[in-house]
């Protein structure tokens, strides 16, 4: 086997999968707004990816990096996280570097739009940020968004506004469901008049999950029994990274055995792999839980899924089980259940019509919750 056939299945750190699939509506909003970046224009909106870890976002951003420079005159792709951006001068240059820019830019462009205007030290970032953009459009796409400083973002968010109305440029923010809480923190309360630009990602369909895993395999003459592929679909609960994981456990399968039909034995030799890399996880985001005082509230919410991993549950079924945890207040109700989905434990999709109904970040992590609750130090939210 070539060595570069070692390694087929991208689990983990946002790597491209072999096969992007079931991501064609969000897709879809994305090339429209890069398609009025094309056009000189900017976007109607920007676009905030909200989800659980590990459902794909930071794929997606890698996928529009991608097509911003693909066959295209020129979209300048920004790609940053908060770590770039601690302060406002850091985002100015981030966005908006010297270089290239000084023939640009009007003589007076040395007095801030932040801070004291005598420091002329400081730059303006819509100033400088339009100059930019009209020589380029630009998509600044920043990753971990849920992160970001508010002092920080509020300043992007308000430059952004003020960049589009005059110049082609777009933001695509992606982060946790703890994303749009920190949004709204900041002083820019127009963030969410995004339309259809505010994208959740979530867990795929069953045929997405199966066409994620099968696909490749078939690319590379290796088949797999429905059955069996039903069967590992099943068992990765349709969550992106556990079908790369999947994915990843029978690939080296084949390449052990160079079995160009995978079946039932198969499966079952790849189980163990398989399951020692999703406790290794669970044990991480297990951690995380207790860290933050959260493993008695997250236990008790579990209670109410149940076996059924598609099931949606409402605020009010959610705060019933966490008072009969012991919750006793209606605001420790409201802080144990708006923690959990910061971290993805549970989160609401976009684009719900009341009353509000909740999902499963990865109920399978719900029920390893359930088998280690005891074990747990007690603990509030902190």
């Amino acid at each position: 086997m070539a060595a570069r056939e070692q390694s087929l299945f991208k689990p983990g750190d946002g790597a491209a999968p072999p096969a992007l699939t079931g991501r064609a509506s969000e897709q879809a909003v994305l090339l429209r707004c890069l398609a009025d970046l094309d056009a000189n224009a900017a976007p109607p909106h920007n676009v905030v990816l909200v989800g659980p870890r590990g459902n794909g976002k930071t794929v997606l951003l890698n996928w529009f990096e991608t097509a911003c420079g693909n066959g295209r005159k020129g979209v300048d792709a920004v790609r940053l996280t908060p770590r770039d951006i601690p302060d406002q001068e850091a985002l100015v240059e981030a966005v908006a570097p010297r270089r290239g820019l000084a023939k640009l830019l009007p003589r007076k462009v040395g007095v801030a739009s932040f801070g004291s205007a005598e420091s002329s030290a400081r730059r303006n970032l819509v100033e400088e940020l339009v100059a930019r953009c009209r020589r380029r459009p630009v998509a600044l796409l920043l990753d971990e968004a849920h992160t970001l400083d508010t002092d920080v973002g509020g300043t992007l968010l308000n430059a952004s506004q003020q960049v589009r109305a005059k110049a082609p440029f777009m933001l695509v923010l992606a982060g946790t469901p703890g994303l749009p809480a920190r949004l709204a923190a900041m002083d820019a309360s127009f963030w969410d008049r995004l339309g259809d630009g505010l994208l959740g990602i979530g867990r795929l369909s069953e045929a997405a999950a199966a066409q994620a895993l099968a696909e490749p395999l078939k690319a590379k003459g290796v088949t797999i029994d429905a059955d069996t592929l039903t069967a590992a679909v099943a068992h990765s609960q349709h969550y992106p990274y556990f079908i790369q994981l999947w994915g990843e456990a029978l690939w080296r399968r084949h390449l052990a055995t160079e079995a160009t039909r995978l079946t039932a034995n198969d499966l079952a030799a790849a189980m163990p792999y398989m399951a020692a890399q999703a406790t290794n996880y669970y044990q991480g985001r297990f951690a995380e839980l207790e860290a933050g005082g959260l493993v008695p509230a997250a236990n008790a919410v579990a209670s109410v899924f149940g076996d059924d991993f598609d099931a949606t549950v409402s605020n009010q079924e959610i705060n019933a089980a966490l008072a009969a945890a012991g919750f006793n207040g209606e605001r420790d109700r409201f802080n144990a259940r708006e923690a959990l989905n910061r971290l993805g434990y549970i989160w609401r999709p976009p684009g719900q019509l009341p009353p509000v109904a909740r999902s499963a970040g990865i109920p399978s992590l719900m029920t390893h919750v359930q088998a280690h609750a005891e074990s747990a130090s007690d603990g509030k939210v902190r």
